[in-house]
């Protein structure tokens, strides 16, 4: 009886110790993951400073006007309706940004959101934006996914998330340190139209503004 209790509490000790283990392992790497994370926001907010202050010597401190943000939106989305542009330039003391967005629609409850916005005149505000999109985010449960964008592209980074139930995509992009592009889907089945419409407007040639 001795000799198998003794068993029974080495077993017991050294499933213990395993889990304990594995649960320093798994906080170990989160810990790291984190850290990274965190290495990843520091160089994107040192490297929007830096393209900041290069457009400051080019006297480039200002957001486009509207009409011509509107012209970097899509023209055409496959099998759906473009709707009118809409923009707006708005200013007001130390902060400046211009807005542009299009609608497409398939039917009354199929639709495409697509909305860029100039923070070229708003830095401080774009860049709370975009460090949240460096810092590669995942997360799943029953009713949605979201994770770092498919989109690849320099100057480009992001998040996508879709929401299972009601098939509803959603895309936001931080381009070139001053962007901020989203589109959003209604009656998707995956991220797939979503993308293919960023990788359409050629996203590289925006992040170089």
């Amino acid at each position: 009886m001795k000799v198998q209790l003794t068993i029974a509490a080495a077993a017991l000790l050294l499933a213990t110790g395993c889990e304990q283990a594995k649960q320093a392992k798994e906080s170990y790497s989160a810990i790291s993951k984190l850290s990274e994370a965190g290495k990843d926001m520091t160089a994107n907010l040192e490297k929007a400073e830096t393209d900041r202050a290069e457009r400051v010597k080019r006297g480039d401190t200002l957001s486009l006007p509207y009409k011509e943000l509107e012209q970097y939106l899509p023209t055409e989305v496959s099998g759906y309706t473009p709707g009118e542009l809409k923009g707006q330039s708005q200013k007001m003391t130390g902060m400046a940004f211009s807005t542009a967005e299009r609608t497409f629609t398939k039917s009354p409850d199929e639709e495409v959101e697509i909305s860029l916005i100039d923070y070229n005149g708003s830095n401080a505000l774009y860049q709370g934006a975009a460090a949240m999109m460096s810092l590669g985010i995942e997360q799943e449960d029953d009713d949605h996914i979201m994770g770092p964008t498919a989109v690849k592209a320099d100057g480009v980074k992001g998040m996508d998330t879709f929401y299972k139930k009601d098939g509803r995509a959603e895309m936001t992009l931080a381009v070139g340190g001053r962007f901020l592009l989203t589109l959003k889907g209604t009656k998707q089945k995956d991220m797939a139209l979503l993308k293919s419409i960023a990788d359409d407007m050629d996203l590289e040639k925006l992040a170089k503004l």
